[in-house]
């Protein structure tokens, strides 16, 4: 959303002030309010038997129990961001009613001074695992929103950064931007470890688009007729319900938001269809040495209903007496006249948006893991994680090496340290704790932004809980000091029938 801030800053210039700030609140409400962040919590991406880890690698799937049950809000729910900063001091200022101009070209500037800019939320709603004699199978519904963009760039920090003196004419810069809400519903399976080397699962999705935004916009300062302007052109693809907003000169624009009366219908908006797959495997090299690799989402979405895309044809015309031009290295060049001059004038911009309802598709992000796992005791265990996020100009890598400790037989810790992007202060740390009753797992992607959050751009949580339905009975009591070796059993009886309980058969 924080990407659109920089577009309709630039895109709806014919609106006053006011109404630009409505379509960045508007678009902000949907990422704050639903607590969008970052990518799948990758420090858990080692334990292997927790019960969400099919998110990660399909082959993970498993189940202490023959049958595991969640639903909202335990499921589980991962979420992180970076930028934190900035983020944090917006929104306490949105939060406090201080919602001034320059606090959003502070955000544009902090955007613009970062290669990416990145959010995620992934909520599960509803996840049922059973196992049987032929392999685990798995159930989930989830809420996923995403959001990236990627403002730096010659043209961008020349027209915005005071600092940035001169830019070549003519050189293109591209501004990626992708916000993509969905709902996935997915069945999963996988086989049973056994004593086989290579293990292996696959999960089957079925997409329901929210909301899009991707943008295909792109810019350039040229030159004509001795007439220096910004150009810029391309089409920023968007899915959204609409509200209609009333200007300060009377006249009406149409602008994306949700109502309160819009929200049930976009939350249970089916007309955007898609299809996708997770695909994973395990492969135990030697006894103490495994590999795994998974590739996530690989699928699309096609959007038919809500279709309001524009095309943002605009110019932005300099005074001549704001630069001098001239040639560095063959390249013609425009400087500023000052190391004081910011372009961040919205007055200054003239946009002719055509509005576009043509469908469209859109690629799900793919995530492509990849880990080695060497157990040093049995009790600790080395392991080296890759992560590839694949979109269009948005390209995201993360890498990390940690330790996952057994304390005990239901407590098991993995931290270490990881690069995140181009984010370097972060500790991981994943904590899962089993139960009889089930299971609970609590993890930061970087353990620095809640002790240090000065020195700390990457923040992110994740946290869930599972229960064993139908768990077998303990008909039995410890043994005594006189027979050590013998278990008693409880005498109980159905009360119906007077029969004697019996165990649940296991596979």
């Amino acid at each position: 959303m924080d990407d659109v801030c920089g577009y309709m800053r630039s895109s709806f210039r014919k609106l006053d002030m006011k109404g630009i700030r409505i379509i960045i609140l508007l678009l902000f409400q949907i990422v704050l309010t639903l607590h969008v962040k970052a990518q799948t919590n990758m420090a858990f991406y080692p334990i292997e038997n927790q019960f969400n880890s099919s998110n990660y690698n399909p082959a993970f799937l498993t189940s202490k129990e023959q049958f595991t049950f969640s639903i909202f809000p335990l499921a589980g729910t991962n979420f992180g961001f970076n930028n934190q900063n900035e983020i944090q001091n917006l929104v306490s200022k949105l939060l406090s009613g201080i919602n001034e101009d320059n606090e959003y070209i502070d955000l544009v500037k902090s955007m613009i001074n970062r290669p990416t800019f990145y959010q995620k939320l992934e909520d599960e709603l509803l996840t049922f695992t059973f196992r049987s004699k032929m392999g685990f199978l798995n159930f989930r519904i989830m809420e996923n929103i995403a959001f990236s963009a990627s403002v730096k760039g010659p043209v961008s920090e020349f027209m915005i950064l005071p600092e940035v003196r001169s830019v070549i004419l003519d050189d293109v810069q591209r501004i990626p931007a992708l916000f993509l809400h969905f709902r996935e519903y997915s069945i999963g399976y996988s086989l049973l470890p056994g004593h086989h080397k290579l293990s292996a699962g696959i999960r089957a999705k079925l997409y329901f688009g929210k909301g899009v935004f991707s943008s295909e916009i792109a810019g350039s300062i040229q030159n004509q007729s001795d007439k220096y302007f910004l150009k810029t052109w391309g089409k920023g693809n968007l899915s959204m319900p609409e509200e209609t907003i009333l200007n300060n000169d009377g006249t009406t624009t149409s602008i994306p938001g949700i109502s309160k009366s819009s929200l049930k219908n976009y939350l249970m908006n089916s007309g955007n269809p898609g299809f996708g797959i997770d695909l994973g495997f395990k492969y135990q090299i030697t006894p103490k040495l495994s590999l795994s690799m998974s590739v996530i989402d690989l699928g699309k979405i096609s959007w038919k209903s809500n279709l309001n895309s524009k095309n943002f044809d605009g110019m932005y015309s300099f005074k001549p007496s704001s630069f001098t031009n001239g040639y560095d290295k063959g390249s013609e060049i425009i400087t500023k006249t000052s190391d004081s001059i910011s372009f961040m004038d919205a007055s200054s911009y003239e946009f002719k948006l055509t509005q576009v309802k043509t469908p469209f598709s859109t690629s799900i992000p793919i995530t492509f893991y990849a880990g080695i796992n060497y157990q040093i005791l049995p009790e600790v265990k080395l392991n080296l994680v890759d992560r590839y996020i694949l979109m269009k100009d948005l390209n995201h890598h993360t890498l990390s090496l940690t330790a996952s400790f057994d304390l005990d037989k239901n407590l098991t810790v993995n931290t270490g340290y990881s690069i995140i992007g181009n984010t370097y202060s972060n500790i991981p740390l994943a904590i899962l704790l089993n139960r009889d009753f089930g299971q609970v797992y609590l993890g930061t992607e970087n353990l620095l932004s809640f002790l240090a959050p000065s020195v700390s751009e990457f923040s992110g949580l994740s946290f869930g809980t599972c229960f064993y339905l139908f768990r077998k009975r303990d008909l039995y009591r410890n043994p005594t000091e006189e027979f050590p070796y013998h278990k008693p059993k409880k005498l109980r009886k159905v009360k119906d029938d007077g029969r004697m309980l019996k165990e649940y058969h296991e596979f």
